[in-house]
């Protein structure tokens, strides 16, 4: 398993990946996570990078900690 197949559920119910988004992108806490339950964490990062919430340097970190984390 990798970031960008885990979705976004698995990605909250694990306190270490939950807690890299918090430290890292914070942001992404303001909105109805679980709206996003079932979507992919490859695709919710894409449009929030897309829209400017996540910057990009700031996405790839996220996606390489959570992935060390992971694996």
């Amino acid at each position: 398993m990798e970031f960008r197949t885990l979705t976004v559920k698995e990605l909250f119910d694990n306190e270490k990946t939950a807690a890299v988004i918090k430290e890292y992108a914070p942001q992404l806490l303001k909105y109805p996570i679980k709206l996003f339950n079932k979507k992919t964490c490859g695709e919710i990062f894409d449009k929030v990078v897309k829209t400017g919430i996540v910057p990009e340097d700031i996405a790839r970190k996220v996606e390489a900690k959570v992935n060390e984390i992971i694996k």
